[in-house]
């Protein structure tokens, strides 16, 4: 495949990314859905052209999601994890016994999701809950919550990645050509 061809597609995928993000300011519920989604176009970006090509078009993308976009909370998960996860998922995947490769996933995405809520609290003044009041049972809840979208996830990745190299890969690379 030409490098134009990369290139364009590469750029394209960027701004569709921030085009994302950037509407996650009228929604406020989009703020955790528009980053896993965007994982999915990495995911594809990766498995097409590459991981090179992938970590250009994830670190172009949190760039400008961080300078332009309102949410800043999204900008953030986006870029602490799920912008670059399904980059390195693939590495993660080979570590061996699987049990142990499980263990390394969720300490990763936990330590990711704690960063982004110190960032967001104690630097952007963003509040943990609309009333601003901290409950231990809260950021419990919360953190379980979230392991259990991290677990969905892990297996949509896996159950995407499976259908797109089966289904719409070939057509893909045969289009750009």
């Amino acid at each position: 495949m030409k490098n134009s061809v990369k290139i364009a597609v590469c750029g394209l995928s960027t701004a569709l990314s921030v085009v994302l993000m950037f509407v996650c300011g009228f929604f406020y519920s989009l703020t955790y859905v528009a980053p896993l989604v965007l994982g999915f176009l990495m995911l594809m970006i990766c498995k097409t052209f590459g991981a090179k090509s992938a970590f250009c078009v994830y670190f172009a993308s949190a760039f400008l999601s961080l300078i332009l976009v309102s949410q800043k909370e999204s900008a953030v998960i986006y870029t602490l994890f799920f912008g670059y996860y399904p980059i390195i998922k693939q590495y993660l995947d080979k570590v061996k016994p699987k049990f142990l490769s499980a263990i390394l996933k969720l300490l990763i995405f936990n330590a990711c999701i704690a960063l982004t809520e110190i960032i967001c609290v104690y630097i952007l003044g963003i509040p943990f809950f609309d009333d601003g009041v901290f409950s231990v049972s809260m950021i419990v809840m919360f953190a379980v919550l979230m392991n259990i979208v991290f677990i969905f996830y892990e297996i949509a990745l896996k159950y995407f990645k499976i259908v797109y190299e089966r289904k719409f890969e070939k057509r893909i690379i045969k289009m750009f050509k």
